[in-house]
């Protein structure tokens, strides 16, 4: 309504018509007007509000005093020791366990304490407990875990101890080498009004560590015998380089080689040994470094089982190297579970006694073996030996021959200018377990 009404109540200007005004000299006027503030509750009023929307805006943070802890009457001590993998660092873990006993020893008549252990879980103890030797007992009996630092779990079960104690004076003693990563699971932990949480450190500045990762196996055939070399991946964590470190490969607890290396600063190096020949048995290893301040990860074991090995001949068409056989040469050739232990001849190379020990023979764009070859392989099928045949533009295989295949292999067609469907597939068949 207010807009309607200022549309149509418009002030008119009159227009005057006046020649032009650029001969005219400008003479600027300057024109003052002195005011005095004549309402001034009515100013103050308005500036208190201004600042009361600023301090709206602003959410401010009142605090509150909040109640004094208890000085005086008997103490729930609640004892979180951590014992992750990295309490193993140097001698962190005995420090630890003597801060926890010279806590327990401190403890006061009417005391109550309870030992939380914790690394990336938290089991606790006998709660609230006032026999100083059982405590201890249950921390020298500790041991070291193998978990990451988590102290959300290990503050939540105090808050718990904390919340069912009726004792007037609550506190609770963390002793930890505080990893950084561990303060991500602390979230919603409230402890009680009054509680009090002291920490003890047992951490040092010195950060020096080297780790074996982890191995790998290249696995190789020669003579018919499996070979395997390992190749062992070793990380430096420390501030420093490290320079000819001493790497120790040793099977079934016998050495059997060590090699130096170097490690950059916060980096890897991969330390590869000679190949050994595997038996029919697995062999127990071990990949050994020079100990450091945390030995845990100084010593990496493993289990190197033999692996399967199938013999396969691959018969070609033509004598000496068979083009047609290179990618399925180079396809067998990097096979490793299993393996493939491939031996290649030509049609006109390969006799019966090349059968034995085989498990599979290729045939592979040629004709079918006759004579003698020909009946020792289908002696070789019949007795459960695998057959593969590769047609091709060389294979000619007549209705006669050997009688091991369950149709007639004719000549390539030549579908120019019509399409071929194939009817139906079996994709439950094995070799088609990949696409499953």
């Amino acid at each position: 309504v207010p807009v309607i009404i200022h549309m149509i109540q418009r002030e008119r200007k009159d227009v005057i018509e006046f020649p032009s005004l650029m001969f005219v000299r400008k003479i600027p006027f300057h024109s003052f007007r002195r005011q005095r503030i004549r309402h001034w509750l009515l100013l103050l009023m308005r500036c208190a509000a201004l600042l009361l929307l600023v301090a709206a805006f602003a959410r401010p943070f009142f605090r509150t005093p909040t109640l004094a802890a208890a000085t005086s009457g008997a103490r729930e001590v609640v004892i979180l020791l951590d014992r992750s993998f990295s309490m193993a660092y140097e001698d962190r873990w005995n420090r630890a366990k003597t801060a926890a006993t010279n806590v327990i020893d401190d403890l006061g008549v009417g005391d109550r304490a309870t030992i939380i252990f914790f690394d990336s879980g938290a089991q606790v103890g006998p709660r609230s407990m006032t026999d100083s030797a059982s405590l201890i007992g249950l921390v020298n009996d500790a041991d070291l875990g193998a978990g990451v630092t988590r102290y959300g779990p290990a503050l939540k079960l105090a808050e718990g101890i904390f919340e069912d104690s009726s004792l007037p004076r609550l506190e609770a003693v963390l002793i930890s080498d505080f990893q950084r990563s561990g303060l991500d699971s602390v979230t919603g932990v409230h402890f009680p009004e009054g509680a009090v949480l002291t920490p003890i450190s047992v951490g040092t500045e010195r950060r020096a560590n080297v780790s074996v990762a982890g191995v790998l196996f290249e696995r190789e055939y020669f003579s018919g015998r499996e070979r395997v070399a390992v190749a062992a991946r070793v990380t430096n964590r420390g501030d420093e380089p490290v320079v000819g470190l001493a790497v120790t490969l040793e099977l079934d607890g016998r050495e059997i080689q060590s090699l130096a290396t170097d490690l950059p600063l916060s980096g890897s190096a991969t330390v590869n040994f000679s190949a050994v020949t595997l038996g029919d048995r697995p062999v127990t290893g071990t990949v050994r470094i020079e100990r450091d301040a945390l030995p845990t990860d100084d010593v990496f074991h493993f289990i190197v089982s033999p692996g399967q090995v199938i013999n396969v001949l691959l018969v070609g068409s033509s004598r000496g190297a068979n083009e047609s056989s290179l990618y399925l040469n180079r396809a067998l050739g990097i096979g490793a579970t299993p393996a493939f232990n491939l031996t290649e001849k030509s049609l006109g190379d390969v006799v019966s006694s090349d059968l034995n020990g085989q498990q599979v023979v290729i045939l592979n764009d040629t004709q079918a073996p006759s004579g003698q070859m020909g009946q020792a392989l289908r002696r070789f099928v019949e007795r459960g030996g695998g057959l593969l045949v590769v047609a091709g533009e060389r294979s000619d295989w007549s209705t006669e021959d050997l009688g091991l295949l369950p149709g007639t292999l004719g000549r390539p067609s030549d579908r120019t200018g019509r399409g071929g469907a194939i009817g139906f597939v079996d994709y439950s068949h094995p070799v088609f377990e990949l696409f499953n």
